[in-house]
């Protein structure tokens, strides 16, 4: 089982004793502050916390996949203007040819034409989908690939057994000191260690 899973299990286990049970707490996560700094030497705790969101958007390499996805995106979008800006000349010379041809040659223009514009719209659905799952797939690369390994040195360090990540339906009303978000400490080690970000880019985005 890799260790990833062993995360998974180990905070599914937990769960009862995390999750707030009263409902008058307010359905969104909440730190407590704390005056010390030193995290290493005043605080050793079996459970740590992340945001998986704010790492992946505030890392280097995060970033450079969402401008990925956003290039992508903006290809296609300049893609679809285009054939739209098409049907739409075709379809204001059909108008205007209306008066001259027979209304069973109208008909079938005009069948001929809904089913091509149709046809294009499910052809640009399915290319925004292959977008939206080749991007959840780089995600999960980034995760498991790049995320992870850096939490499990930190969880090491500390002498933590589970990380719990907060963006989780799950943890969405869990109450924690703040000492135990190592958030920004990962995003700084992932900074610091995969500085070759356009190589990883590239051995993300082009398997």
């Amino acid at each position: 089982m890799s260790s990833f899973l062993k995360i998974i299990l180990l905070v599914l286990t937990c769960f009862s004793i995390l999750v707030l049970g009263s409902e008058n707490i307010l359905a969104q996560t909440k730190t407590v502050p704390v005056e010390s700094n030193n995290f290493q030497e005043n605080l050793r705790r079996s459970i740590l916390v992340i945001s998986h969101d704010k790492i992946l958007n505030s890392t280097e390499l995060g970033k450079a996949l969402i401008k990925k996805l956003q290039e992508s995106e903006e290809i296609l979008r300049i893609k679809a203007d285009e054939v739209e800006s098409y049907f739409v000349e075709e379809e204001q010379k059909l108008t205007k040819d209306r008066l001259s041809i027979s209304s069973g040659d109208f008909i079938k223009l005009s069948d001929d034409f809904d089913r091509r514009v149709e046809i294009e719209r499910l052809n640009q659905r399915q290319k925004e989908q292959i977008i939206k799952q080749r991007f959840n797939k780089w995600k999960r690369d980034f995760y498991n690939i790049y995320m992870i390994p850096v939490v499990e040195k930190f969880m090491q360090v500390y002498g933590a057994s589970i990380v719990i990540d907060i963006d989780s339906q799950a943890f969405r009303s869990v109450i924690f000191d703040s000492r135990i978000n190592i958030t920004e400490r990962v995003i700084s080690k992932m900074n610091t260690s995969y500085y070759n970000v356009e190589e990883l880019l590239d051995n993300i985005t082009l398997q």
